[in-house]
């Protein structure tokens, strides 16, 4: 039966799933979801059973539950998509810190975690899959697998970073890095209805995902290493994400 173990790390609230059969004398892979874990915790039984019928290898899932998505999952200041709300904060560097330095070295001393990147997964979704993207220009030494679901690359400046140009907000300026790929897999999803019904920039977002799909694959990933998923009903929902990050399962470590 898995279990779910609660912490607070770093000021952040932490739920750590444990597969069934977990062993301390094992060392499992993980991986780092954003929003609590929202795209797994939708469907921990279905989970559980490809576990126990070893479909998929055992894993440990760490969601991490975000103080303000605006503040930790955004990469630089934003003006917000309404004119009666705040900037975003962009304060996703000082959040992926804290994340490798702090929250990660706790779940390695106190869980059976591999702790090596080719062991170690980062994702999300919307906001938490932006994040996660930027995770692997940041720490591309620390996580080596990817899964982005639906992530909000209509966020101003995003789409022109990975396309390799300078962005300057705040007085700061944001360079993509050049990262070596080969040992990289990354898994993305976007829905074919998502901002279908807005009419702000996130009227882009599967045109923008395709965009960057397109620049991702100039950094050097194998085809073998880099996986891109629609669904042609797809809409901005968990009801989508959890189906998707099963699928994202199947291909990273399924048997």
């Amino acid at each position: 039966m898995i279990q779910i173990k609660n912490e607070n790390i770093a000021n952040f609230q932490v739920s750590v799933i444990l597969p069934t059969g977990y062993d301390t004398r094992k060392r499992y892979r993980t991986i780092y979801l954003q929003d609590g874990g929202n795209a797994a915790k939708q469907a921990l039984n279905y989970i559980d059973h490809l576990i126990i019928t070893k479909q998929i290898e055992p894993i440990i899932i760490i969601g991490i539950h975000p103080n303000n998505q605006e503040e930790d999952y955004t990469p630089w200041q934003a003006a917000a998509l309404q004119a009666d709300k705040p900037a975003s904060g962009g304060k996703a560097a000082e959040y992926l810190y804290l994340l490798v330095n702090e929250i990660k070295p706790f779940i390695d001393k106190h869980y059976a975690s591999n702790p090596s990147a080719e062991y170690t997964a980062i994702g999300g979704c919307s906001f938490g899959g932006l994040v996660s993207i930027f995770a692997s220009y940041y720490y591309p030494e620390t996580f080596h697998h990817y899964i982005i679901l639906s992530a909000s690359f209509w966020y101003e400046g995003v789409l022109n970073f990975i396309e390799g140009q300078k962005i300057t907000q705040q007085n700061k300026t944001y360079t993509k890095p050049d990262i070596n790929r080969q040992n990289h897999k990354m898994y993305l999803y976007v829905g074919e209805l998502e901002g279908i019904h807005r009419d702000s920039v996130q009227k882009h977002m599967v045109e923008y995902t395709k965009q960057v799909v397109h620049e991702i694959k100039q950094e050097g990933f194998s085809e073998a290493n880099l996986l891109f998923e629609t669904a042609a009903e797809g809409t901005h929902d968990v009801y989508f994400f959890s189906p998707h990050f099963i699928r994202s399962l199947f291909w990273l470590y399924g048997n």
